[in-house]
């Protein structure tokens, strides 16, 4: 007998191979294997038990791994976790056991504390998507250190009991009204979409997440959302509340739960470093068309366009109504960001001999808007050289820092055009930086309570897009209108058709248009209100909120009924 430690030793066995002797936690001594044949002991134990070698084994006790040595044989497909409450334990079955050189997917938990271990097993089964979990305890250890593995396996066989993920699994779409767990990050699109589905008729519930929240945690919250209410799909904005190492993608994927994520911003700079989260079980509605073809070039199936629209319930005609004095004598006015903070939070991110870079690539973007990729092309190939040297999610950084900067000098070029008529300019206070005198600069606008208020107040409504948006169109587009008030917005291909241009909103191609419009408008405020009216009608027929849940529902049955 080889004495290792007060509670440990190896002792040699008649067929010459070693077996484990401990001290128990009642203080008497055991033996963990044969003192004859260990091999041939386990080769017994591991023939009574039944599983079928799917999903996750947990095995309880490691001694000095001759169960685990026929486990893994007999069972290659099964991922194993192995708890192990001694670490003195594992040293030995390493160094003189026969676990060394196991192939398989074996994961060694070992000395963790009781509830530690147990929350470990539930993280690699959510990782796994909830697959089928069995459990194998090593009798002797068990009996050994029940304080410890008895514990363990109650928790673990009240799982099996319960078989959550058959639970989990249900056939989805076989009912009119639809149900939906929406994962809720805080976005502003997610009121506007659960009031839309609740007009529509159907069901819908958030599940509330946290910046910094791992995939396991949103699985285990999602998990009791998906018992309680079965729903028919999941429904993200932006893919938040997704993590970057595709746990929770994988956990949708295994139990066959579909996935809508509808982007309202580019895609590129939240998804495109993360390829784990592409699934055929996840499926994109693009704000921008012009996205589309990035998105499959990563491998995702099902990729559709799905434009912005309004809530009418919020933005609606308010004559009369003002929220503030002289509002209602306000001519043009802008709401929106200076965008010089996202800028400037974006540079930092990026190595400081890139910022002159930045600026160069701004400056032509900001004349024409066309891919970002577009203007690389254009680089000189010491410039190209830079960018190309930077790691994924410098890269992304990069683009990021580029799209607020043109963005910004853009709207900023646009803005300056109102200047001969004293704008009202409703944002953030860097836009006094910015701007000259002659313009009005008040703070923002709450979006519910005085946004709608203000459109009806305001003559002309000026917007200038984000250069983000290729193609698209932002959120005023549908929002002025569905005021019944006049908007004068910048041209994008989209634009074409969601409206009759010139009929129901107005636009400019040029920057040099802008002061023409603007006088020909506020001096014909007949022509205007026949534009609001129709912009209007155009709205309560085609871009509510309701129509754009509508046609999401009406894809994912199709695709996943």
């Amino acid at each position: 007998m080889f004495v290792i430690s007060e509670r440990i030793a190896l002792v040699e066995t008649r067929k010459g191979n070693l077996s484990l002797r401990v001290s128990c936690d009642d203080g008497s001594i055991k033996t963990l294997h044969s003192l004859y044949d260990p091999e041939a002991e386990a080769t017994a134990v591991v023939d009574a038990f039944r599983f079928d070698g799917r999903g996750i084994l947990v095995v309880l006790g490691l001694g000095l791994g001759y169960h685990l040595k026929e486990l893994v044989q007999r069972f290659p497909e099964a991922e194993i976790l192995v708890v192990e409450a001694m670490p003195g334990i594992y040293e030995l079955a390493k160094e003189h056991g026969v676990i060394s050189g196991l192939a398989g997917r074996i994961t060694f938990m070992v000395g963790l504390p009781l509830k530690e271990a147990i929350k470990e097993i539930t993280r690699h089964q959510v990782r796994l998507g909830m697959v089928p979990l069995e459990v194998f305890p090593l009798s002797s250890a068990m009996s050994a250190f029940p304080g410890y593995y008895n514990s363990v396996f109650a928790s673990l066989k009240n799982t099996i009991a319960v078989k959550l993920w058959d639970r989990l699994r249900y056939p989805k779409f076989r009912e009119d009204v639809i149900s939906v767990v929406m994962i809720d990050f805080g976005y502003f699109l997610t009121r506007e979409i659960e009031r839309a589905l609740v007009r529509l008729g159907h069901k819908v519930i958030k599940v509330p997440v946290s910046k910094g929240d791992s995939g396991e945690v949103v699985v285990s919250m999602l998990i009791d959302g998906i018992l309680r209410f079965k729903p028919d799909f999941i429904l993200a904005i932006n893919h938040l509340g997704l993590d970057e190492d595709g746990v929770l993608t994988s956990f949708l994927k295994s139990i066959d739960m579909p996935l809508a994520s509808w982007y309202v911003d580019s895609p590129n700079l939240i998804v495109r470093a993360f390829d784990r989260n592409v699934s055929p079980y996840v499926s994109l509605f693009l704000w921008d068309r012009a996205y589309i073809q990035d998105m499959e070039a990563m491998g995702f199936e099902s990729v559709r366009y799905l434009p912005l629209a309004t809530d009418d319930r919020v933005f609606r005609p308010a004559r009369g109504r003002r929220i503030g004095p002289g509002c209602s004598q306000c001519d043009v006015a802008f709401v929106g960001n200076s965008m010089v903070v996202p800028a400037m939070e974006s540079m930092k991110k990026v190595p400081g001999g890139l910022h002159c870079l930045i600026e160069k690539i701004s400056l032509l973007l900001s004349s024409e808007r066309v891919f970002f990729d577009a203007v690389l092309a254009t680089l000189k190939r010491e410039d190209l050289g830079m960018f190309n040297s930077l790691l994924v999610q410098e890269k992304l950084d990069f683009e990021a820092a580029v799209l607020w900067r043109a963005t910004l000098l853009y709207r900023l070029s646009c803005i300056k055009a109102l200047r001969e008529f004293s704008p009202v300019i409703y944002g953030d206070k860097q836009w006094k930086e910015l701007l000259p005198d002659g313009y009005g600069l008040e703070p923002p606008l709450h979006y519910y309570n005085e946004l709608p208020v203000f459109y009806n107040a305001c003559k002309i409504n000026f917007n200038a897009t984000s250069l983000q948006m290729l193609g698209s169109v932002n959120q005023r587009v549908f929002d002025v209108p569905a005021c019944g008030s006049f908007l004068l917005t910048d041209h994008q291909e989209a634009i074409e058709e969601l409206f009759d241009v010139g009929k129901e909103v107005v636009t400019y191609r040029d920057r040099g248009e802008i002061p023409d419009l603007l006088r020909f408008y506020l001096r014909n405020p007949k022509e205007r209100e026949v534009i609001a009216r129709k912009g209007r009608e155009r709205i309560l027929r085609e871009h509510t909120y309701r129509h754009r849940l509508n046609s999401m529902i009406h894809f994912m049955k199709n695709r996943y009924k």
